[in-house]
Parts: structure tokens; sequence; C-alpha cells
């Protein structure tokens, strides 16, 4: 299993053996594997959205020539072709280049597999030429395989002698060319120079026609790793001719030494460092890669020498024994395979990974002479293994603390990977089966409600092969019923044969960004229905103002008649119910002038809690839990003493059969997590207010309902519905924000958030108290775009003693002023028809006629007056509804302020929240 989970991941790193790039049809980057970097001499750069000619600009033109024949749809390979890097290196690569074609058929760029042949092509051309040097010796050359006896190579030198072909020597016995006499002892001369190393004999060939000549035989056996013989070179020399015998002799031992010249030169290029040492420790050979291994000096394998370097074994800590080490096991005469050993050079150069084999060379008498070593460097193979393996690690450890359930299964269905998050999110510890794990969840589609079809489950469509981005889906648990909520993005895993072997899958969990968009969608919507409820008060405050400004002059006209005078009261009445259920609309809808002020919130909390007690009854305990050194926060008081006394009267309707009420107060900060969470709320300092109990709770289906104006779970006639509505919007008018805690069963609270003031401003003074019911004698302009408000208003202010113009619009009452028409009060209503609302007539009015009081009326906060939920400082409002005594003391008071804020206007210092600040106007 562990094999197999390596083998994926490994497939999952590197897929190709070989180098790719891949190109759109401008030849810029798509994507180039790390083996085309290392290849091309450009790991490190960033390749991506580059064009190839711009990475390499002395590109040959064939090349190009070549791309664009390729972009035009022909395929085109070269098995050995020159490449010169950006440094200068030049190798050798087999390529071959293919069109990329798109989802429509059209071609999309190309792809260009590279293998670098360097090794392969020197490796051919060096043994050519080798071949080419034994093709063309003037003696007889044969290689044999040791295993069969059988000739694998003879040059045409050795042919000729024997009157034979070299297709005719070749495949044929050793022992073939001698006669029959004479094979037993060559046998027994080729076993000993097996057991030697060498052997040089005379013997006799016959030739084709049956003649036979003398040869001289000189054998050298090339071992295996393992000791084992596995080839013999074999040079003949024809000393057929007596008479020449001293020069036969002489060119025999000139062919002899050109032979051991040729063979040290064939040692000596060997990629391998080779060291002969006799039993002392001295050396008698050695060649040049070991000269390059260990320094280019005649006593490799002395003391002297050993002294120069730290022998490790291969953990790299663990001291080597000298007498462990490959030159001491070689001076005991002792035969060895592959030891690894570290050596570290006092020099402070990098350290020497070897592998090491050796051999014992004895004499006839069996007694140890000399030894033969040979040493493989693997420094740089055992960088790239302990590179992989730190790259391994590092892949597991990003996996492990990546948040998203990570797990790669086989083609079984075998888990093969899983990561932490795999255990949190989907109960995935790897220990069970996926058929067991699958069994405990039911799947179904985006929707939480349509099951997904077995044969369309995610892991069987990434085995069939069909990748998965960003597919969301709900698993359900068969045994708690709880949703969870998936993001999955899976791929399959191909092996080199472009057969799904695994999978690889990314669950990301939706839990929280559903939550947030719920909140944001349910958000959404109370701006909407606060939008329509603003609209709807607004009009209806008109409404009532016609009503409230002329039921008081009914009342006083039946007053001697009872029965029209309980009617005209109970007018009255339903008048002050529409003007409560208009002002719990604008809080909900944030349209209520607000007068805040920096407030006491613990003993705000105690005046209302004592205001409380009477209220709740004796069945509901009552408990305030006020912290110590509570914020000064700023808000309207008496809303904020409404707000409160609603949650505590919806939570003693929660509890019936009696319970416990706790209000409690304390410093918050929220933070950019809890702000990321609550969409309607800001990161910062607060002052929070909770209203909580023990009741009944509110059930999960409708928690997002609560705030909604006329919602209400109170029976027919006990609730209007708009109490939460109302706190939830004078919450946010105040720049707070509101937070529902509740378990059915188990009770409910509601937080109050309110901003902590931060830095001073400066307010003006209240003036002093008006009389009601005083009027005067000067002259007012009324704007009200209602034709019954305004006719009533005219109405109430000549009743006061005022004389009164009207206009329905500010371009009407513009004209009025355009004409002369003099005035000392403008009273206008806010919003209006027309292109221009209240606070540019007024605006314009001023400019004209700089000493012009000024009366504001609105049924509801209008930003061009109101700036985060209060009024602006040089603004006098009167609230729509109003009554007759209403209209006359804003009046007064309007005439005898100043008609703007001018410089000898008395201050007085108020803190400020952050709404409020200088800043943030």
């Amino acid at each position: 299993m562990s094999h197999a989970r390596d083998e994926l991941l490994r497939l999952c790193i590197e897929a190709a053996p070989v180098g790719i790039a891949m190109f759109d049809r401008e030849m810029r980057y798509l994507a180039a594997s790390r083996r085309y970097q290392q290849d091309r001499g450009v790991t490190g750069q960033i390749l991506v959205g580059r064009s190839h000619y711009e990475v390499f600009p002395e590109i040959p033109p064939r090349w190009r020539e070549v791309h664009a024949r390729c972009l035009a749809g022909a395929s085109e390979r070269c098995d050995a072709d020159r490449f010169t890097g950006p440094d200068g290196t030049s190798l050798w690569i087999r390529w071959e280049i293919r069109p990329w074609f798109g989802p429509s058929g059209e071609i999309g760029g190309i792809v260009l597999f590279a293998e670098d042949t360097t090794e392969h092509v020197t490796r051919d051309t060096e043994l050519r030429r080798w071949a080419d040097t034994f093709e063309n010796a003037a003696f007889g050359i044969t290689v044999t395989d040791a295993t069969t006896n059988r000739i694998a190579f003879a040059n045409p030198a050795r042919a000729a002698m024997c009157g034979r072909t070299v297709a005719e020597v070749c495949g044929a016995h050793v022992l073939d060319d001698y006669p029959e006499e004479e094979r037993a002892r060559v046998a027994a001369l080729i076993a000993e120079g097996d057991r030697n190393g060498r052997v040089i004999y005379d013997s006799v060939f016959v030739r084709r026609d049956g003649s036979t000549f003398p040869v001289q035989l000189d054998i050298t056996s090339v071992r295996n790793r393992d000791g084992s013989v596995r080839y013999r070179i074999a040079t003949a020399l024809d000393i057929t001719d007596r008479q020449l015998a001293e020069r036969a002799r002489k060119d025999s031992e000139a062919e002899a030494r050109r032979y051991g010249d040729l063979l040290r030169t064939m040692i000596d290029t060997m990629a391998e460092a080779l060291l002969m040492i006799d039993a002392e420790g001295r050396t008698l050979f050695a060649n040049a890669a070991c000269r390059a291994m260990f320094g280019d000096r005649d006593d490799i394998g002395s003391p002297e020498w050993q002294l120069l370097y730290e022998r490790f074994r291969p953990d790299g800590v663990t001291p080597c024994p000298p007498d462990e080490t490959p030159i001491g096991l070689a001076k005991r005469g002792q035969s060895f395979d592959d030891i690894e050993i570290i050596c570290r050079r006092h020099t402070g150069e990098s350290d020497l990974h070897i592998v090491a084999s050796g051999r014992s060379i004895r004499n006839e008498a069996g007694r140890h002479e000399a030894a033969v070593v040979v040493y493989r460097d693997v420094s740089e193979l055992f960088e790239k293994t302990v590179a992989a393996q730190r790259s391994a690690e590092l892949l597991d450890k990003t996996i492990a603390s990546i948040p998203d359930a990570f797990l790669v299964t086989d083609e079984n269905r075998n888990f093969l990977h899983v990561n932490p998050a795999c255990k949190t999110l989907l109960g995935i510890d790897g220990t069970q089966s996926l058929d067991e794990w699958e069994q405990s969840y039911a799947v179904l589609s985006a929707d939480g409600t349509t099951p997904v079809a077995s044969e369309d489950r995610p892991l069987r469509r990434v085995l069939r092969g069909e990748p998965i981005d960003a597919s969301e889906l709900v698993l359900r648990e068969v045994a708690t019923g709880r949703d969870l909520a998936l993001s999955l993005t899976a791929r399959p895993i191909y092996d080199g044969e472009g057969v799904v072997r695994g999978a690889v899958l990314l669950y990301h969990d939706l839990s929280k960004s559903k939550h947030i968009e719920r909140q944001l969608r349910q958000g959404q919507k109370m701006d909407a229905i606060g939008q329509l409820t603003g609209g709807v008060a607004h009009d209806f405050n008109n409404i009532l103002t016609a009503i409230t400004c002329t039921i008081e002059i009914l009342a006083k006209g039946v007053a001697d008649r009872p029965h029209l005078a309980t009617i005209a009261r109970i007018i009255d009445q339903a008048a002050r119910r529409g003007a409560d259920l208009t002002r719990q609309l604008l809080a909900f809808a944030r349209r209520q002038p607000l007068d805040p002020r920096p407030t006491d919130i613990n003993g705000l909390m105690t005046d209302t809690a004592r205001l409380l007690r009477p209220t709740l009854g004796e069945h509901i305990e009552l408990a305030a839990v006020l912290a110590d050194g509570v914020w000064p926060a700023m808000v309207d008081a008496s809303q904020l003493s409404t707000a409160v006394i609603n949650l505590a009267v919806n939570a003693r309707d929660a509890m019936p059969g009696g319970g416990k009420l706790i209000i409690e107060t304390a410093n918050v900060t929220l933070d950019e997590t809890y702000a990321d969470t609550n969409p309607d709320s800001k990161a910062g300092d607060y002052v929070m207010i909770a209203v909580s109990d023990n009741g009944a709770g509110i059930p999960a289906g409708i928690r997002d309902k609560v705030f909604e104006p006329f919602f209400t779970t109170k029976d027919v006639g006990r609730g209007t519905g708009l109490g939460l509505s109302m706190v939830y919007g004078f919450i946010r008018q105040s720049g707070g924000h509101v937070k529902l805690y509740s378990e059915e069963g188990q009770g409910t609270s509601i937080k109050l958030y309110l901003p902590r003031i931060v830095e001073a401003e400066e307010t003006e003074d209240e003036g002093p108290a008006i009389d009601a019911m005083t009027g005067g004698d000067e002259t007012i302009l009324v704007v009200e775009d209602d034709d019954l408000v305004r006719r009533n208003v005219i109405t109430l202010l000549e009743d006061l003693g005022y004389t009164a113009y009207a206009a329905s619009s500010g371009p009407e009452a513009l004209a009025l002023l355009d004409r002369g028409t003099a005035f000392d009060l403008l009273f206008t209503d806010v919003i209006m028809p027309g292109g221009m609302n209240g606070r540019e007539l007024a605006a314009e009015v001023l400019r004209l006629r700089p000493s012009t009081k000024v009366l504001y009326t609105s049924g509801y906060a209008e930003d061009a007056i109101v700036h985060h939920g209060r009024l602006d400082p040089d603004v006098t409002l009167l609230n729509k509804p109003y009554r007759k005594a209403d209209l006359a003391r804003k009046v007064r008071e309007a005439l005898a302020g100043p008609a703007a804020l001018g410089p000898g206007t008395r201050k007085r210092r108020r803190r400020a929240t952050p709404e409020t600040a200088p800043d943030g106007e």
C-alpha cells in the first residue's frame, strides 16, 4: 500500500520522463515541466506567458520553420539534434513536436517533447571510435561472452587468420579454432585467466583448409560487481615465421605493450574511479577518474592520504572505523560490493558520497598480493535523493496544513493518502474503507434535495477519467441528518500509458460562505423592506398630520355635544396610535430623527431595570449584570431605553410560567473575523447590551424573520410584529449591530452593539423653552406638496395670528420670492417634487435673504438634513404628524433662533462616535 501510494504521488508531481513544454499559437509558454527547464538551462525562470523566442533569442531559423509547420498541423521529430542553451552549454536532444487542438477542433498551439540524449550520443560516438580502432587493428581481437563461451565480437584481422569471415567467427565457440587435442589445455588456461584476471599463452589455430599455425593469445577477464566474469577480451598474434622468431617476439612485445596501453587507456577512460593497491596499501595504479576524485597524487590509499579525510557511515554522523573503510578491507584481502561511505574533506569542501566495490588479487599460492577498488561518486544522486525527500516532506506538510480535505485513492477505491482536514471535515482517517465511509453519507446535489445516483458520485466519475472543477454538492450524515455543503475539485491520475490509476480529490467547506451569503441576503431583504416601510410611513405621516392638525379644532367645536365629543376622542386616539405605528415603521426603516447624546449606559440600564420590575410581574426574576468601566456611547437614550423595554417584554412573553431575565453590559471589541462573518457589522470597539432569558427559545426556521416588520409568533391581537423590527432599525441607525442567539427550549439572548465614543465634538446649547400655543404676528411662507396638509397648516397658523403664504414646491416658493413677497419664516417640507428638496430651497432663500429663519418638517429622517442619524447643527425640525401645540412651539423656537449657525453661537463639548467624527462626514 505504501509503495503504491508513493508511486501515485510521484506520478502527480512528475508525470513525464521527458521534458515537455506547451505553447499557444504565438509561441508563448502555457506550461513547462521541470525536466524541460533543467535540460534547457532555464531553471528558476518564470516561463509561462513569455515568448519562446524571447527566452532563446539565438534560436536557429530552421527551428522557427519547424514551429510554423507544426502550427499549420504537421507533426515532426528528430532523433539527434544539437541545442545550445543560454549559458552556452551544448547538448544533444531527441525531440518531437505536435499540434494541440482546442474544444472546437482548431489548432491552439504546439506541444514539444524533448529528451536529453547527450550521454547516449557521446557513448555511441566513443563506442564507434573504439569499434573503428578494433576493426582496423593489425592483430586479431575477439570479445567472448564468459557465460556461453561464444565469441561476441571479432575484428577482420582475427577472422582472416583462420581464413574465415567475421560473421563465421562471431557466434562460434571459443575453442572451435583450436585443434581437438589442444582444447582441454586451452580451456584450463582460460579458467586460470578468469581466476587471475589475465592469461598469456601460445597455442595453435586451425585454418579453413585444415592447416594449422602457431598463435600467441593474451586474454583479459572483465568482471561483474559480484566478482563473476562477464566477458573476455583476447588478442591473437600469428607467430608462424620461426625464422623471424626474434623479430616476431619483439613485435609481439610491442603489440602487447600497445595492447596494454590500450587497456590502460580504456581503464583510464572509465567513468568509475579505479584504484589498484598492494597488500601494504601502496598505489600500484589509479586511473584518471580516481585521481580526479581523490587528488592527483601517487600515494592514494596510503596512511598519509587517508589523513586528508574523515570517513562516516551513510548517515553522515557515525564515524567509520579505519578497518571497515574500502581501503582497510582491500588491504586485508577482503572482497566487497557496494559499500556506501561519506568522505569529509578537512579543507571544507563538499562531502564526497561514494559507493565502493573491491576484489582481492592473489598469487598461485592463494596469498593476497594486491586489490582493485572501484569507486562510484553518488554525491549528485545523494543530493537529488535528499532534495526529493525534502520536497516530499514539504509536500506532505503543505497538504497537511491546508484547511480543505485532500485525499488520494487508487483505481480500486482504496485510500492512499488523507490529510488531517479529512478527519475533521469528512470523518476520514484512512483506517476505514471508502465504501464504509460512503455508506455513512447521502450525496445530494447543490440544492440539498436531489440525490446523486451511485454511478454519478464524484469518485466514480473521476476514476472514469472525468475531471471535476468546483462542483457543489451536499453530504448528509445518515446518523445525525447534518448537512455539509462542499465544493469539490478532482482529477484522475494516469500512468505512463494513459491508464487511470487513481484520483486526487479536494473538498472545500462551503458552510461558512453559505452562512455569510444567507446573512447578506437577509440584510438586503431587511434594507429593501426598510425602504418600503419608510416610504409608506412618509405618506401616512402626511395623512396623520392633516388629522392631528384638525382634531383639536373639531374637539373644541363639539365640546358641548357629548356624543360628538366622544367620536372626536376616538379619532384622536386612533391618530395617536397611527403616529405610534409610523414611528415604529420609521425606526425599523432607520428614518426616525434621533437626538443622540453621550450616554452613561450603565446608568440608563439601571433606570430601565427599575421601570421594568413592576411591568414584568412577580413570576419573572430580573437581574442586571453591569460591567465596571463601561464606555459611554453616543445614542438617543430615550429610544435605547424603549428598545430594551421592548426586548424585555418579548422575553417575558416567552416565559409564561416564569423564568429569569438578565440585562448585561460589557465593553467588547469586534475583530475582522467577526465582521467577515456578519456583513452588517464593522470591526471596532463597542458597548454591548444583552437581554437574555431562559424561556422557550426561537425555532431555527424563523430566526431569520424575527426582525422583519409585522412578523410575530404571538396570538392575534397580542402583538403588531413591530417591536423587534423597531429595535433592529434603531440600533442600525445608531451605527450599531444586533446579534440574536437562541436555542429552542433553552432561551434567547439578543445583544445590542453600540459604537464607543472616541473623540470630542461641539454642539449647540439648547435654547430656552417655548410656551405651548404661543402665536405671533410674523409672516410665514409654507412650502408643502401635500394639498391637504398645506391647507390645514395655513388654517392653524392663521388661527395663531400669523400671516401665511402657501407654495406647493421649491420653484413655486422661489417665484414668490422673485415677486417680492416678504416673510419672516420659511416653513418647508423636506421631501418635495419639482427637483428641489427643502434643504436646497432653504439654501437658496438664505442666499437671497440671509436674515430669514427656517423651520423644516418631515415624516422621516432624510439625508438632506440628517446625517448619521442626527439633525444637522443648523436645523430646526418639526416631525410629522404634529398637533397645533407642536406647531406653535416649533414656530416660536425657529423665529427666536438664528437664521444660520453664526460665529456668536455658543457651543458645548460633546463626545463623538466613529460615525460622527469629522473625518467621516
